[in-house]
Order: structure tokens, then sequence, then C-alpha cells
């Protein structure tokens, strides 16, 4: 007979600056300087959108935790075909059938595109509508 993987309880609510989950017996509590876009948790991860970025900050403003708490990644953002300040940074993620769906706000349209764990970037970018 085989196991169920261990499924990730995720304890947070918009605008709260603390993100709580429990895999199993663990317990993991991460603190943000300002309250998360959106949380998500799937296969033994959790992706947290941090707050959107200032004008002049890095727009690496979305973070990969593996379920014991370790981040795994911080998402690069994605190329867009134009200027790189034109990207703003990430604004929201959710989970379809198949994983997380990130969405990236632009001077040009907003884009969105599927996380690539290995590489720390979006994959299959396309605009978002």
């Amino acid at each position: 007979m085989s196991q169920q993987p261990e499924t990730i309880e995720v304890r947070w609510a918009e605008g709260e600056r603390f993100v709580r989950w429990t895999y199993g017996s663990a317990v993991v509590e991460k603190r943000f300087a300002e309250p998360p876009q959106s949380v998500v948790a799937w296969d033994g991860h959790v992706l947290v959108v941090e707050a959107m970025p200032p004008a002049e900050a890095r727009k690496d403003n979305a973070v990969v935790f593996d379920a014991d708490g370790t981040e795994r990644v911080r998402l690069k953002p994605p190329r867009t075909g134009g200027e790189p300040h034109w990207v703003i940074g990430y604004y929201t993620a959710y989970l379809d059938g198949t994983g997380p769906v990130v969405v990236v706000a632009t001077r040009v349209g907003d884009v969105w595109g599927r996380v690539d764990l290995g590489e720390g970037t979006l994959t299959d970018v396309r605009p978002w509508r």
C-alpha cells in the first residue's frame, strides 16, 4: 500500500505579515517586512509573492520555500522583450491543475508563467489578459 504525501497546511490571510504552515509535525513561520501579495502551497513547496517592490528595488519579490522552511529559490523576473526597468514585480500567484501560475506586473502589460524550480525562472511566459 502506498502512502499519501503529507499536505502543507498554510495559515495566512491577506494583510498579515506572518506566513505559517505545517507539514507533518513541522511548524514553519516566516515573517515579512510588508504583508505578502499571495501565498500558495503545492507538492512540498510554498510560494510567497512578497509586497510589490518600490521602483528602485530588485524585482525578485517571489520566493519558493521547501516544506521545512528552507528557501529553495527566489524567482528572477522574466524577460518581457522590453527594457528591464519595465518590470514592476511579481503581483500574484494561484494554483491550477499542474501547479503554480505567477503573474508579473510590467509597464507595458502584465505577463504570467509557470514556475521552473530548477532555474528560478518562469516558463511559458504569456500576456496576462
